[in-house]
This record gives C-alpha cells, structure tokens and sequence, in this order.
C-alpha cells in the first residue's frame, strides 16, 4: 500500500510539474530552461509534502527530511541518466524504450530512499495506535462477571438467505453468554425489516414464533440502512444494545469481549476491523482513503469501523436528542462523549446473499459523512475562489503588459476562451457543494420522520 501511494505521488508530481512547464511556456512566455526550472520545483515540493504527511507519515523535521529527500532525488535522478545512455549506446534501442527502462531504477532507488533514508521516522496509522492503547485497557481476571439484559438489533434488507444461519449462529451465542452467567436468560436479537420486496419479513415472523429469543420490528418503507438501524436502537429494551450487520461479516465472538469491556465500565465499544485482507484492492484502498480524508476534514470517527458496536442504555437515551435527519451514524455516535473502547475482530466474507451496499450507495454514504460533520467542503471553495481570483488577476496584468508594452500580442481564442470554461467550471463546482449543502438544510427544516414502524413482534 506504501508503494502504490508513493507511485500515485509521482503521478500527481508529474501531472503538476508539466502543466506547470507548458503553463509558463505559452502564457508566461518563459523559456525553456526558465519553465523547466519553475516546474520541477513545484513538482519537487509536492511530492515532498505528499510523501512526508500522507505516503510516509514521517515524524520527522522538516529542513532535514528535505535535504535527505533531495539528495535520493538526485541519485535517482543520476542513475536514471546513467541507465538511459548505457541502454541507447551498448544495445541501440529506441530513446524513448532506454528512457521507459531508466524509470525503473529511479523509481526503486526514489522509493527505498524515502522509506529508509529521507523519511526515517514513520507515524503509524491511528489504527495501530488504537490497537495498542486498547490492548491492556483493564485486567479482566479484576472484573466481576455480572448479568446483563442484552438486545442485539439486526437491520435486515432482501435478507432471506442468510436469516436462518444468523439466527442459528446468535442463538449459539446467546445460549453460551447465558451459561456462562454474562446476559440473562431474556436477552434477545430484533431483526428490523427496512421494506423489504423478498420473504424476509416473512421469516422473521416464522422465526419469532419458533424462536423465543427472536424479535422483529418491520417498517412501512424502505429507508435506507441508517434509519432502519435508528429506528432498532430507539424502540428495543435492554440494558446494553448491540448492533451487528445480519450478513455474519462481522464476528459475533467479539460481542463476548464487548459485554467484558461494558463490564469493566465502558459505555460504548466499537467493533473495529483488524484488516481488510476480504476486500479487493479498490476497495481497501478507497476505504482506507475516505477514512483519512474524513479524519483531514475535522470529522470524529473510528477508523475501519462500520455498524458494529455495543450501547449502554444512558448513551441510547442521549442519541434520542439528535434528532437530524441526514444520518451518518459513524459520527454521531463518537460525539457522545462517553467512555469508550475498541475491540477488534477479522471480517469474513458474506455468508450468503449479495451486498445492499454497492459503489454508488458507498459513495452517497460517504458524501453523507463530509457534508453532515464538515464545513471544510465550504471553507475549500471559498479558498479555491480566492486562489482563482488570483490567478485570474495575474493573468489579467500579464495580457495588459503584453498589449501595452510589447509587440507580441496575438489576437486569439485560447486567452479568451480557456479562461471563461475555466471560471465557468470552478463556479459550476463551487455551486453544486453549495447545493449540496442547502438540499440538507432544506430537508432539515422540513422535520419529516426518519421513519414509521409498522409493525412490532
């Protein structure tokens, strides 16, 4: 992962450093070694930072870092030159092929460079850092099993196929939690039917008459997976709620570790991902990437955790105050301010069925997460608009000095035209965030339910 975020870096290095080249050679007018000069240097400093807060998260000072990164720069560099003309004078290739072959050799010298020389200190992730403040929380041969009235709340959509093995799989649970003297003999599992078009609340109602620990809460609509999950946590009984995906992803031995941890004194424990070796690369690497993006823009959340947690009855009632209705649940849940922990688990694959949470409404969640806890979005384009007001102003004064005091200019559409579908692009972008915006407080104000229970069983 290390070494796909480095090479996306000199990606962007490359993009930036030659839009930058050809910017100063055709509007600037600048000469060629001027617009290279100019190019590099933004090329060289970009990557430096991108490498330094996000690739490495190195820790260590600037100046320093700097002078060591420019230094594998320039071995890089040298033995890129070095491969390319030994490669076109001893086998006579094409420039372009020695050139493509020289690549290699700057790219691994650049990457084992920075990694073990120019950024030596590396952070660890804020997942690492949470698993290791979590490791030794409390001693449990300290704490005193006691009795606790748990509900488990299941959202469940077009779940059919996979509703007869959770409920076998809980009902193993629960049995053993009770034996074991952690949860009392009327602990029990809600299934919430959010609308769904197949049998599941069908079965739910069969199960719930075979089953005695089986609960069911049906509504009248589909309303998606947020409001299906609020509407289990704010109608069930129990001193301690649970929440857990009904695909069996999620592994449900981690609900004796969370009872542990409530006993010890915590009021919420998050369910957290100890890796995401069942994802495809897209993705881990788009998750790994949203969680840190939401982490830049202020945002409070868990990082590599889902719906998986467990509630004690004081912090449901507090949740029952946030009454908004764009749900993001990963952050309203760490607003509370009570005490928490983290348990971590591996995630399996589905059991059975297929995900209700495909890339559009993975995207739509995410946007979901930005635009209800950031204003950063805004406070971008308010930037942004400066930064081109600028640019458009330079820009401005260098047609004026060329029209008064040279004889280069040259009537034509791109000093016209690129910047109008310049502007008329960062607006347009600047408008629709704004929007976005103003569609939320617009479905605030209007204080329509988050949803209407149907039916209880």
């Amino acid at each position: 992962m290390i070494l796909i975020r480095y090479l996306m870096v000199g990606v962007a290095n490359t993009l930036v450093g030659l839009g930058t080249i050809y910017f100063a050679m055709y509007f600037l007018h600048f000469n060629v070694v001027q617009s290279n000069a100019i190019g590099y240097s933004i090329g060289i400093l970009l990557s430096f930072s991108l490498n330094k807060t996000w690739t490495f998260s190195s820790q260590d000072h600037i100046t320093s870092s700097f002078i060591r990164y420019l230094l594998v720069l320039g071995i890089g560099y040298a033995a890129n030159l070095a491969t390319v003309l030994y490669i076109y004078s001893h086998f006579y290739l094409s420039p372009y092929v020695a050139q493509a072959i020289g690549i290699l050799p700057y790219t691994a010298i650049g990457f084992l460079g920075s990694r073990y020389f120019a950024f030596r200190t590396q952070g660890r992730s804020s997942a690492a850092e949470n698993k290791l403040s979590n490791k030794a929380v409390f001693d449990k041969k300290s704490v005193t099993p006691c009795m606790v009235d748990v509900s488990i709340v299941v959202p469940c959509y077009n779940e059919e196929a996979v509703l007869a093995e959770t409920t076998k799989r809980l009902a193993d649970l629960l049995q053993q939690l009770i034996i074991e003297g952690r949860i009392t003999p009327s602990s029990r599992v809600y299934y919430v039917d959010d609308g769904s078009r197949d049998k599941t609340w069908e079965l739910i109602e069969c199960l719930a008459e075979t089953h005695e620990f089986v609960h069911g809460i049906q509504l009248s609509r589909n309303r998606g997976q947020q409001n299906a999950l609020l509407a289990g946590l704010l109608s069930v009984e129990g001193e301690v709620i649970i929440s857990v995906d009904v695909d069996l992803q999620d592994d449900l031995s981690a609900i004796k570790e969370m009872i542990e941890y409530y006993t010890a004194g915590y009021d919420i424990v998050y369910g957290v991902r100890d890796s995401r070796e069942t994802d495809t690369f897209f993705k881990s690497f788009t998750a790994k990437a949203y969680y840190r993006l939401l982490g830049m823009m202020g945002v409070e959340i868990i990082y590599n955790h889902a719906e998986y947690r467990l509630m004690s009855r004081q912090t449901i009632e507090v949740l029952k105050e946030f009454s908004e209705v764009n749900l993001f649940l990963r952050g309203i849940i760490p607003q509370l301010g009570f005490s928490s922990a983290i348990v971590y688990y591996n995630r399996a694959e589905r059991y059975a069925g297929e995900s209700k949470y495909p890339l559009i409404k993975l995207i739509s969640l995410a946007w979901q997460g930005i635009t209800s806890f950031s204003s950063m979005p805004l406070h971008f384009i308010t930037a942004l608009g400066l930064l081109v007001s600028l640019i458009s102003f330079l820009i401005t004064a260098w047609a004026i000095w060329i029209r008064l005091f040279t004889d280069d200019a040259v009537p034509g559409w791109a000093s016209t035209v690129l910047p109008i579908y310049f502007l008329g692009g960062i607006q347009l972008l600047c408008l629709g965030v704004i929007g976005e915006y103003l569609a939320k407080i617009y479905s605030e104000t209007k204080r329509r339910p988050r949803y209407t229970i149907k039916k209880i069983i």
